[in-house]
C-alpha cells in the first residue's frame, strides 16, 4: 500500500510540475496572484533554468568556482569507475581482457586512481564545512547547539531527495518488472529484497554500517559515511569554537585518529591497505563484505581524508582573512606537491606489501592523497591564472557542475543497467569501455540533470522558505 501511495506522490508531483511551468509559459507574470507567483518560483522549470544558467557572482563563489569544476571532472571519473566495474562485475565473453589487463601499468594505475577518487569528495566536502565555521565563528552569537542542529538539519534535507527517490525506485515491483533475462534474479532480485528490507537505513544515512552485507543502493555509502563525518566534525569545530587557541592540536589529534584507527584494524583482521579493483574482487557479492567496508566504506576509513579538509579549511579562512600570506615559492611548492603526491600515492598502493609495512601504509594513503588535491585548492585559491583553474572554470563546465550531486546519485543505476539487463555474455575492449563511459556519462548527466532541475532545486527552495537557516557571512563583510 505504501508502494502505491508513492507511486501516486510522484505522478502528482511531475504533473503538478509540468502544469506549473505550462502556466509559467503561457501567461504573463503580473496576471499571477501570490500563490501562483510562489509556486512558479519553486517548480516553474522556465525559471528554474534560469536560475542555472544565470552565474554566481558572490565574491566567495568566484574565488573558489574552480572546485565546482573539480567536482565534475573527479564525477567523470567515478562514472568510468563505475563502467569498467559493470562489466567486470558481470559476464563477460573476452575473460582474457580482464585477466590481463592489470599487468598493464596504464591499467593498473586507473584500477589503483579509482578506489582514491571518493577521498576527493570526502576532502571538498569538510573544506567548505570548515571554512564557513570558522566564518560564522567571528559572527555568530545565537545558542552553539542551534547552530550544528540547524547545520546538520539543512544539511541532511538537502541530501536527501534525489537519494530517496532512487531508493524507492530499487524498492518498487513495477521497476523491478522492468528487467527481464538469465541473470535477473542474480542482480535486480537480489537488490529488489535488499532495498525492501533496508531501505530506511540509506534515508537515515546509516546503510554503511547497518547490515552492510545486505546494502540497498550501494552508491550511498558515501553519502552516510560524509554524513557522519559532517555531524563529527561539526562537534570537533564547536571544540575549536570553544578553544580556538587549541585549534592546531584539535587538528593534528584528529587527523592522528584518523590514520591509527585503520592502521588497528589492519593489524587486527590482516587487511589490506586499499580495496584493489581485480576480477575476484569485484563479484557482486564482494562489494558487501567485511574486508570493503572496513578498507573502504566506513567511516573510520575516511576519516582522516576528512579531517585533512578541515584543516586545509581552517588554513583557508586565514589566508582569507590575510592573517597568513603565501609567497611564490609556497605557491610553486603547493603546486609541486599537488602535481606529484596523488600520483605518487597511487603508484606506492598499486603494489603489495609486507604485513608490517601495510599497517603503517593504510592509514597514510588516503590522508596523503587528500593532502595532494588539498594543495592544489590552495595553489589555485590564490592564483588569477593557472592552467587547472582554468580547464575547471570553463563556462561549460561550471554549469554541468550545478547538478553533480544528482548526476552522481543516479549514474550508479544508469551504468549497472547493463549488467542486471543482460541476455548474452558481454565482449569487451579498450573501445567497448570507452564508448560506453561515453553513453554512460551523457546520459546520467541528462538524468542527473532532469533530477536536479524536477526535484533538487524545488525542494531547496522549499527547505529555504520553512526550515531556518544559518547565514553564511562573506569574507568582504567580514574585512
Amino acid at each position: 500500500m505504501v508502494i502505491v501511495y508513492c507511486r501516486l506522490v510522484i505522478i502528482l508531483y511531475v504533473a503538478m510540475v509540468v502544469y506549473v511551468s505550462c502556466q509559467h509559459h503561457r501567461r504573463k507574470s503580473e496576471n499571477f496572484d501570490k500563490i501562483e507567483n510562489t509556486l512558479i518560483q519553486i517548480f516553474s522549470l522556465k525559471t528554474n533554468w534560469k536560475k542555472l544558467s544565470i552565474s554566481n557572482d558572490r565574491p566567495n563563489f568566484q574565488k573558489l568556482k574552480f572546485i565546482q569544476g573539480l567536482r565534475f571532472y573527479n564525477m567523470l571519473l567515478v562514472i568510468f569507475c563505475h563502467t569498467t566495474c559493470s562489466y567486470i562485475n558481470g559476464y563477460v565473453s573476452s575473460t582474457e581482457y580482464i585477466e590481463l589487463a592489470y599487468r598493464n601499468q596504464i591499467r593498473l594505475f586507473m584500477a589503483t586512481l579509482f578506489v582514491f577518487l571518493v577521498q576527493t569528495f570526502f576532502l571538498i566536502s569538510a573544506f567548505f564545512l570548515s571554512y564557513h565555521v570558522c566564518q560564522s565563528m567571528e559572527v555568530y552569537r545565537d545558542s552553539k547547539l542551534r547552530y550544528i542542529v540547524v547545520t546538520l538539519l539543512n544539511r541532511y534535507l538537502r541530501l536527501l531527495p534525489p537519494v530517496f527517490v532512487m531508493v524507492f525506485l530499487c524498492k518498487s515491483s513495477w521497476v523491478a518488472g522492468i528487467f527481464q533475462g538469465p541473470v535477473k534474479s542474480f542482480y535486480v532480485d537480489r537488490e529488489y529484497e535488499r532495498c525492501q528490507k533496508n531501505w530506511w537505513a540509506n534515508i537515515l544515512f546509516v546503510n554503511n554500517h547497518y547490515d552492510y552485507n545486505n546494502m540497498c543502493y550501494l552508491i550511498t555509502w558515501y553519502l552516510s559515511a560524509d554524513t557522519q563525518l559532517y555531524l563529527m566534525s561539526l562537534l570537533i569545530m564547536l571544540i575549536i569554537w570553544k578553544f580556538r587557541q587549541r585549534t592546531k592540536i584539535v587538528l593534528i589529534l584528529v587527523i592522528f585518529i584518523g590514520i591509527m584507527i585503520p592502521a588497528f584494524m589492519c593489524y587486527k583482521y590482516g587487511l589490506d591497505m586499499i580495496y584493489r579493483i581485480t576480477p575476484e574482487n569485484s563479484k557482486t557479492d564482494k562489494f558487501r563484505t567485511f574486508k570493503f567496508n572496513a578498507v573502504y566504506t566506513s567511516t573510520y576509513a575516511n576519516m582522516a581524508s576528512y579531517m585533512v579538509g578541515l584543516a586545509i579549511g581552517r588554513f583557508y579562512f586565514a589566508l582569507d582573512k590575510g592573517n597568513v600570506t603565501l609567497s611564490g615559492k609556497h605557491l610553486l611548492l603547493l603546486k609541486c606537491v599537488f602535481c606529484t603526491l596523488p600520483i605518487a600515492i597511487i603508484l606506492i598502493s598499486s603494489q603489495e606489501y609486507s604485513r608490517t609495512i601495510t599497517i603503517v601504509l593504510i592509514g597514510l594513503v588516503k590522508p596523503l592523497y587528500a593532502l595532494g588535491i588539498g594543495a592544489g585548492i590552495l595553489a589555485m585559491s590564490q592564483q588569477k591564472t593557472d592552467l587547472v583553474k582554468t580547464v575547471c572554470e570553463l563556462p561549460w563546465v561550471l554549469f554541468l557542475g550545478n547538478f553533480t550531486y544528482s548526476t552522481y546519485v543516479v549514474q550508479f543505476g544508469i551504468v549497472f543497467y547493463r549488467t542486471a539487463a543482460a541476455y548474452e555474455p558481454y565482449f569487451l575492449s579498450d573501445s567497448v569501455l570507452l564508448t560506453s563511459f561515453f553513453q554512460d556519462v551523457v546520459l546520467s548527466i541528462f538524468c542527473g540533470f532532469l533530477m536536479h532541475i524536477f526535484l533538487e532545486m524545488p525542494a531547496l527552495q522549499l527547505q529555504k522558505m520553512f526550515v531556518p537557516q544559518i547565514r553564511h557571512i562573506s569574507s568582504s563583510k567580514q574585512k
